[in-house]
């Protein structure tokens, strides 16, 4: 065999060639600069530096025995096994959700930019939200990752562009959006390709606020990647005698922010749920929505129905994962050639159409009519991202199949 996968959906080649299936998205396109997909790799690297040592190929092997036998709580119970999980697989995600963001008309439109007039800390924050604040704009309890403070912001202003990351503590999804955010504010602003760490892509206009939830401790990770992200970076090791000297970080503080909040989705209410989604125009579920489902399947399913509950028409939700993903459900009576008791496997893919097209219509959304709460905008149920061969990282870099689906609330 040519191919070696994990479910993580990256793989690696051993010998031979391997025939090209799905759909592919170039990386050499223009929505793509090397230059750019170096300075996020490099962000990896240096923000965690400390984990590229001799534990980090057992703590990989662990992680993959414990993938392999969906033991999702033993992969993220360890702050070094989520660093190593972190530099391992993060990296390839994100180069790869960048270059599907800036591809998907849809969401790089969104992320080409709006004003804002932004007054709240500039600073990353861990968010402990508090359910009593809902509906007062902003309002929550805060806990830096660097001190102990506390405070209450009340927060009546706009801040820009906002996007929620279901699952998203292992970083790819922040990396992928600062990228796309500096990428396509260079390009909104008339430049043929972004500069890299010499004048920032937007003017002072403009902010992204992400918001992640995930039920493992995550904080000490994002809050090493904000910084990498935010702070005028070394010299790499792998810049030639002709690189550009840094003079400034992938995004200043004031116009990129990033606020964590440890929270289980599946067993928590609609209060903490409806307060990460306001004023956000995009949710995103990456390689998440389906260890969801390994979990349990009617609270995944209820809890995407509370989704659509509180997501304002015009939001999109973005949803990537494993291709060919499957989950099974246990059938409490006969269905054709199923006994009772027998298990039965469902492709994610339709166990998501089947919530949001279908059962999300009879009544269970703000609205009472029986019509489709969800419009499907874009999907592919196997897409490829290569990286080129120029892209220098510790570990290797392994090109990527997913499956992805984008809709948008009615």
């Amino acid at each position: 065999m040519a191919e070696v996968r994990d479910k993580s959906g990256l793989r690696s080649i051993k010998k031979g060639r391997l025939r090209d299936t799905g759909t592919k998205h170039n990386q050499n396109s223009a929505r793509s600069s090397v230059e750019l997909q170096q300075s996020l790799l490099n962000v990896f690297k240096s923000s965690l530096a400390e984990r590229f040592n001799t534990s980090l190929a057992p703590s990989i092997q662990t992680i993959k025995g414990h993938l392999f036998n969906r033991e999702f709580s033993k992969v993220f119970g360890s702050e070094h096994l989520l660093e190593a999980y972190a530099v391992r697989w993060s990296p390839c995600r994100a180069l790869a959700y960048m270059d599907l963001i800036c591809g998907l008309p849809q969401l790089a439109d969104l992320l080409s930019g709006a004003p804002h007039n932004d007054s709240t800390s500039n600073r990353l924050r861990v968010l402990s939200l508090d359910t009593s604040s809902l509906g007062r704009r902003g309002s929550a309890s805060v806990d830096t990752a660097a001190s102990s403070a506390t405070s209450i912001e009340e927060d009546t202003t706009s801040e820009g562009t906002v996007v929620t990351c279901l699952g998203g503590g292992a970083g790819a999804e922040i990396m992928a959006l600062a990228g796309c955010w500096h990428y396509l504010g260079a390009v909104s602003n008339g430049a043929a390709a972004p500069a890299i760490h010499n004048e920032p892509s937007r003017s002072s206009s403009t902010v992204l606020t992400v918001r992640v939830i995930d039920m493992a401790d995550w904080a000490s990770v994002v809050e090493k990647l904000y910084k990498g992200i935010t702070t005028v970076p070394s010299v790499s090791e792998y810049a030639s005698s002709n690189t550009t000297i840094p003079t400034a970080p992938l995004h200043y503080s004031e116009y990129f922010k990033v606020d964590f909040d440890q929270r289980d989705i599946l067993d928590t209410g609609l209060e903490p749920i409806a307060i990460a989604l306001q004023n956000s125009s995009l949710v995103t579920l990456t390689f998440t929505l389906n260890e969801l489902y390994s979990v349990s399947i009617s609270k995944t399913t209820k809890f995407l129905l509370n989704l659509t509950y509180l997501m304002e028409p015009g939001m999109l939700l973005f949803v990537v994962d494993s291709p060919g993903s499957y989950s099974t459900v246990k059938l409490n009576g006969t269905s054709g050639d199923n006994i009772e008791g027998a298990d039965k496997k469902y492709p994610m893919k339709w166990l998501l159409d089947h919530t949001l097209l279908e059962a999300s219509s009879v009544g269970s959304s703000k609205t009472t009519a029986e019509e489709p709460q969800w419009e499907k905008l874009a999907s592919s149920d196997s897409t490829w991202f290569r990286f080129p061969d120029s892209l220098k990282y510790p570990l290797s870099l392994e090109d990527m199949r997913y499956q992805y689906h984008l809709y948008r609330r009615k």
